[in-house]
């Protein structure tokens, strides 16, 4: 009798719980049947009481399957974890030890190619550095790697601004005037780059003198040149104006020589032209004097135009007196 009475209660739980399951199966079906309800009582055929029933409906599928799928979850989720347990161990211990190696590499190829760069710091170990230490994550490595970087980029832009500087102050050309500041513009340090600037605007302003100087040089063969052809005496000012504009002083003295050289030529025609024409026709009361020498000696310079003794060759600025 007993034996009976708990086999009963077996069945019954039994019972019930296929029962529950059936209902918990029922409850997606539920839950598609009230909202299809719900639509079509507010929508289709508007009737306020079966709308109702159609949301309750909805609400108790709802519920339903929320605790059908959490009851399957439950089910599933140790076996689930217990399968992906391992792999997802495996990738992250793997991707653990694969990051540091990376970087470690990384940071052994920058140390190497900075301390090439510090035993022998050319442009080309300068730009194999600058590539290593791109590669590296932002962390305290690379930023002690960066200012020894940075202390040898300034060293090599020193020597490469002093090296251009040199080179423009001896040949002063504009080409390299503008490579020269190029390279001491790459140097932070203004107390290291000023002493650079200084010597590059003494050149500059070098190199414009001697564009004026060339210019003054070309004016001045011009005007020489004019007055050697010519063998003009009122040219003669023209042509010591422009050579006085040279600095050059042994350039200068040439073209005083030459300048000279026609003033002589002039002369001595002028002179051998006047002793002719006073051999040919003397006047009785007309003084000759040979050059203004002879007349400052003889006491009678300087003569005004019109007296006796007074020519236009010894007038040489043609102002009326001659030998003044």
């Amino acid at each position: 009798m007993k034996n009976k009475g708990s086999f009963t209660t077996v069945l019954y739980i039994i019972l019930g719980i296929t029962i529950l399951s059936i209902i918990l199966m029922a409850m997606p079906i539920l839950l598609v049947a009230g909202v299809i309800g719900l639509w079509f009582y507010t929508k289709k055929k508007p009737n306020r009481q079966r709308r109702n029933y159609a949301l309750i409906a909805t609400v108790i599928g709802l519920i339903g399957t929320m605790m059908l799928g959490t009851g399957y979850t439950f089910s599933s989720k140790p076996a689930t974890n217990k399968e992906q347990e391992t792999p997802n161990t495996l990738i992250s211990s793997t991707s653990k030890k694969t990051v540091p190696q990376n970087q470690d590499k990384d940071i052994r190829d920058a140390n190497q190619a900075i301390s090439q760069l510090e035993k022998d710091t050319n442009p080309i170990h300068l730009e194999k550095a600058r590539e290593a230490i791109k590669h590296l994550k932002n962390n305290k490595d690379k930023a002690l790697l960066e200012k020894r970087f940075y202390r040898l980029e300034q060293k090599i832009y020193i020597e490469e601004a002093e090296k251009a500087t040199k080179e423009v102050e001896t040949t002063k050309t504009k080409d390299l005037l503008e490579i020269a500041k190029e390279k001491i513009g790459l140097i932070s340090d203004s107390t290291k780059r000023n002493p650079f600037m200084d010597r590059i605007y003494l050149v500059s302003k070098a190199i414009e003198e001697q564009e004026v100087q060339k210019v003054a040089e070309s004016d001045a063969e011009n005007a020489v040149k004019q007055l050697e052809d010519n063998q003009n005496r009122a040219k003669v000012s023209y042509a010591e104006e422009k050579v006085n504009k040279i600095t050059n002083t042994t350039k200068k003295a040439n073209f005083t020589n030459r300048i000279q050289s026609v003033i002589t030529s002039i002369e001595t025609r002028e002179t051998q032209a006047a002793a002719q024409q006073f051999v040919q026709a003397p006047p009785s009361n007309t003084r000759y004097y040979a050059n203004c020498t002879e007349m400052r000696n003889a006491g009678a310079a300087p003569i005004q135009q019109g007296q006796p003794g007074y020519e236009t060759r010894l007038d040489r600025d043609h102002d009326g007196w001659a030998c003044e």
